[in-house]
This record gives C-alpha cells, structure tokens and sequence, in this order.
C-alpha cells in the first residue's frame, strides 16, 4: 500500500503526462494537488474508528437544493466499474456545499469523496478547473492509500474535468470549498454535524 504522499507523486507524474497529451488535443484533465498541503478531514481519530468512518452508511442531513449531478460524473453511473474494480455506488444530491460519490471494491471496502469547489486552494487528492474531490476517511492525508483506489479517483476526476464545461454553472454555485465546509460545520456540535463531513 501507498502512502497518499506516494500516490500524489505517482498519480501527478500521469497526470502531468494527460496533460501534456491534453494540450495537443485540447480535452480536459484532472490535476493532483500539492504535495505540502495533505488535509483532507476535520478531526483526529484513532484507525478503529477510521476504519468504522470508511465502511459506515453516509447520511447527511441538510436540504437537499437538486438532484443527484450525475451528468458532471458521466460517462459513469450507478454501479459503473471506475478503474481497478472500484464502481460508483452512489452519488448523493449536493448538501452542505457537496455531493459525495461513493466507490466500492469488490471486498466490500468504500470510501466517500466529497466533491467540492475549487476556488484556487484544492485539498483533495485531486481536483479539476472547478472541483476539488476530497476523500474523507479520516486520514489528513498520512493514511495508506490503495494505488487502485487512487487510480479511480482519478480516474472520476478525469470524467468530471470532460463535463465540467457541460454542466449548468448552477450546480457549481452550490457547492463550497472544503475548507469553509470545514468551517461551518466542523466546529458545529452533534452527530448531525460531524455527518455532514464524513
């Protein structure tokens, strides 16, 4: 297994390679972030409950302001194989500033990402033009990460920088960058609060 840091190196020598192919062709490619600014998460917690946060049913509460975008992760739908057999299993509507995808291998092992906006500070693995894809397992970015796993959140990313353009300038008025979802509702108190970043 990897260290996320290990990945994000990996993941930007191919990134920078769509990149360079992207340029000649003029598609759209997905970004890793920098690798001095590893949070992903807004509370320390022992590798019990890490393990318990990854695999635990995601409920947010929140009004729910749209539909499930599904047409920023397309090609990819519910139960399409990402990368590595990691499949999307769901995406929620956006609430609390972020629609989570959930990807899930053929162990039964999943992992959320919020997909935030990008407004210039991504802190995700990730992020394109416009979004910033957070895995929120609790890890500050020192967890171990799957390289597959890896692979197919970059793989999404790739998906989501393709239809960014495509998709109404609405929905990415909803969203928030994960550093004021933090704000807001990292310091807020209950259960309520803590699922909105999980």
């Amino acid at each position: 297994m990897l260290s996320r840091r290990d990945l994000i190196g990996k993941a930007a020598v191919g990134a920078a390679a769509a990149l360079a192919v992207g340029a000649g062709v003029g598609t759209a490619a997905a970004v890793t972030r920098p690798l001095g600014n590893a949070t992903d998460d807004a509370g320390h917690e022992d590798a019990g409950q890490q393990a318990e946060h990854a695999l635990a049913p995601h409920t947010e509460s929140g009004a729910i302001a749209s539909p499930a975008p599904w047409e920023l992760v397309a090609p990819f739908g519910a139960g399409a194989t990402i990368a590595h057999a990691w499949r999307l299993v769901d995406l929620t509507s956006v609430r609390d500033g972020s629609p989570v995808a959930t990807l899930q291998n053929d162990r039964g092992r999943s992992h959320r990402i919020h997909l935030c906006r990008n407004e210039g500070s991504p802190q995700g693995v990730v992020y394109t033009p416009r979004v910033d894809l957070v895995v929120m397992n609790q890890g500050y970015g020192d967890l171990p990460t799957e390289e597959s796993f890896g692979q197919a959140v970059v793989a999404l990313a790739h998906a989501i920088a393709a239809n960014e353009a495509n998709v109404a300038d609405g929905l990415f008025a909803e969203l928030l960058p994960h550093t004021e979802r933090v704000r807001r509702f990292a310091s807020a108190e209950g259960p309520s609060a803590d699922g909105k970043l999980r």
